[in-house]
């Protein structure tokens, strides 16, 4: 039997700003689509981390670097008052 992997504080915080409605409009201004949904902030996220699942924020390096370089520091940014 394959143990499966569990998301940890990345995927759990990845999961928390999906059903935040400023991070959705923060999503939505950097894209220029509607972002009505938390399955909408989602498929952004996998889009931007280039993974799957969130789980993968938590085991995969590289999709953990892209969190931080274009999910992570752009929210920070927007919650400091620089929406754009």
């Amino acid at each position: 039997m394959t143990a499966r992997a569990k998301g940890g504080a990345l995927a759990r915080l990845a999961g928390m700003w999906c059903g935040n409605p400023e991070f959705r409009r923060m999503v939505a201004s950097r894209t220029g689509k509607p972002c009505e949904t938390s399955d909408d902030a989602k498929a952004y996220i996998l889009e931007r981390c280039g993974i799957d699942s969130r789980v993968q924020l938590d085991h995969v390096p590289a999709a953990e670097a892209k969190f931080h370089a274009s999910v992570r520091l752009p929210w920070v940014r927007w919650q400091q008052g620089a929406r754009r």
